[in-house]
């Protein structure tokens, strides 16, 4: 099966869903498949995906050996992991240790969290896929109604998608933190906690709290 379609194919485990991409489907399967590393993502079709840096266990070896020789992370003293450990870099294994790791819990969980990433689901878009004008004027909007003291004055922020289904726009904080504030498109400063601006902590936190459940009820 060719590679497009092998990343295409939909991966079911109960209640679960997935697609899997694998680096080495896209060049050309490794020559040492027992001992070599690869990058892989796993899209659970729900507005989450994670991008996952694989090692074989006999790579772990090698890396040392390697740090050792040209002298890197104190002569291989130390050595900054993956985030999987597999036996070898195929699918078949692969997939088998993903559907595994799914069916203890969430990945984030299991894994590293920094894993995790967002995949804008309707109703929401992805500011990646707007045009430069449409973010920017989203931006200016935004920075017309802020208030001396809203919690968004003064920090930086990244504009990463809005909902299309209301006024509401996604904000990722320096700090890891997620905004989501509802334009009230009046073009000028607002008072009395306006625009409405909900926080939370990370990704995570707010696929939880808020972007699940908007993906779930749209598609009703």
């Amino acid at each position: 099966m060719k590679s497009s379609l092998l990343n295409e194919k939909i991966i079911e485990i109960g209640k679960i869903s997935f697609k899997l991409w694998l680096e080495f489907e896209e060049s050309g399967q490794w020559e040492n498949i027992e001992n070599d590393f690869a990058n892989i993502e796993v899209n659970t079709l729900d507005g989450r995906k994670y991008g996952i840096n694989v090692w074989t266990f006999k790579f772990l070896e090698s890396a040392i050996k390697l740090d050792e020789k040209n002298g890197e992370n104190l002569n291989g003293l130390y050595l900054t992991p993956p985030d999987l450990f597999v036996k070898e870099l195929s699918r078949n294994c692969i997939e088998k240790s993903i559907v595994d790791l799914l069916e203890k819990g969430n990945l984030e969980d299991s894994l590293n969290n920094l894993i995790f990433e967002l995949e804008f689901l309707e109703p929401y878009w992805d500011a990646y896929e707007m045009e430069e004008k449409s973010t920017q004027n989203l931006i200016n909007e935004l920075q017309l109604e802020l208030p001396d003291n809203h919690l968004l004055q003064n920090k930086n922020f990244e504009l990463i998608a809005r909902k299309i289904n209301n006024d509401d726009i996604v904000l990722k904080l320096e700090d890891e933190r997620i905004a989501v504030v509802h334009l009230t498109w009046k073009s000028k400063k607002e008072i009395d906690g306006y625009p409405i601006t909900r926080t939370y902590k990370d990704k995570v936190d707010f696929w939880i709290n808020e972007m699940k459940q908007d993906i779930i009820e749209f598609k009703k």
